[in-house]
């Protein structure tokens, strides 16, 4: 049941075997070690997570951190969604709801509703508290490969390989607005005033769009601003908090920041040797995390794109990163099996701030 999906991404995209991670890392630039960890002293990065969660054997491939940084949830590989105590480190739920792999989660923000994407074309909702289902979102016709949740909880955006992103009503389950892109969608986010909507796609194409304040504005669901984003697939977006930025993260290896209303690109970051997955940012927006196939998180400045340091931690590649609200801590997923926490470092925060 999962040979079709894993099949097809490996040979188009970035691979989940060792023939494809070996062609795709000699495409990229090395850096050496003691350039990348010599960051990492100069900062003073706590080098070692203060917990590791492990549940079921599998990959990790998305995790979500509700707003009040109680909860977060994990999906997988094996199509299982697993609900922990942030705080306590304690699982409290396992949830059975796919027979494929589990690509994307959201939160909403009140904290209610847990949105998950899968490779079996549908999206769920889940109730965060119970773990019991609340609906099914169909309409895709190919694998779900990201959720994002509007910030008023209202509207869920969802990207898809069959090359659209459908905007759902998450009251009635319907579909209000489908949007058609150039090539397989990876990656979605929504601005946080809810006014954009940002895409990323197999094509190397970020592709933003008008949302307004919803459905009944005119122009709801209108391209504001193409992007010829990155020279591979673009694996992940990001807004930052004042919606002032958009990261992207690439299979190119490089990160990039962007204005979203003009399309400027501001920075270019470079550091990892090998794709990049997920991008984050803090909660104050001043600094931006990065997982990577390359097995490693990267934390950069956000207003400069400077390279703060490295965490090393994982033997496998890093899927998922995510800050918790109070920018404390960061949580990654990855393909070694863990979730492992990571606390900030007030002396990260102190060479921002200088």
């Amino acid at each position: 049941m999962m040979l079709k999906p894993i099949l097809r991404k490996v040979s188009t995209t970035l691979g989940i075997t060792t023939m494809v991670a070996v062609i795709g890392f000699s495409s990229f630039k090395c850096l050496s070690h003691s350039k990348i960890l010599s960051a990492a002293s100069q900062y003073q990065l706590t080098t070692q997570p203060s917990r590791t969660l492990k549940g079921d054997s599998t990959w990790i491939y998305a995790i979500a951190i509700s707003r009040d940084g109680k909860t977060l949830a994990a999906g997988g590989y094996d199509g299982k969604i697993m609900i922990w105590n942030l705080q306590t480190g304690k699982l409290l739920h396992t949830i059975n709801g796919y027979g494929v792999a589990v690509s994307s989660l959201a939160i909403s923000a009140d904290g209610h509703i847990l949105a998950s994407g899968s490779w079996d074309r549908r999206i769920r909702l889940w109730n965060l508290q119970t773990s019991l289902r609340i609906r099914t979102l169909s309409g895709h016709s190919d694998d779900v490969e990201s959720v994002a949740f509007s910030p008023d909880g209202k509207t869920l955006a969802s990207g898809s390989w069959d090359k659209t992103v459908k905007l759902w009503n998450i009251q009635t389950g319907k579909v209000v607005r489908t949007l058609h892109l150039t090539d397989a969608v990876k990656s979605v986010a929504i601005s946080p005033d809810g006014q954009l909507l940002a895409s990323g796609t197999l094509d190397g194409k970020i592709m933003i769009w008008h949302l307004g304040s919803g459905v009944s504005t005119p122009g709801y669901g209108q391209l504001r601003t193409p992007l010829a984003a990155h020279d591979e697939a673009v694996w992940s977006v990001a807004f930052s908090p004042d919606g002032k930025h958009l990261a992207s993260g690439s299979y190119d290896g490089t990160i990039k920041l962007w204005n979203p209303l003009t399309g400027e690109l501001q920075h270019t970051l470079e550091a990892h040797n090998h794709a990049v997955q997920s991008v984050a940012f803090s909660p104050d927006g001043k600094m931006l995390a990065s997982g990577s196939y390359d097995q490693t998180i990267k934390l950069w400045n956000s207003q400069t794109g400077k390279l703060l340091g490295t965490l090393w931690g994982h033997n496998k590649a890093v899927w998922s990163v995510a800050f918790n609200p109070q920018g404390h801590t960061l949580a990654s997923g990855s393909e070694d099996e863990t979730i492992k926490i990571w606390p900030v470092s007030s002396q990260v925060k102190a060479a921002i701030a200088r």
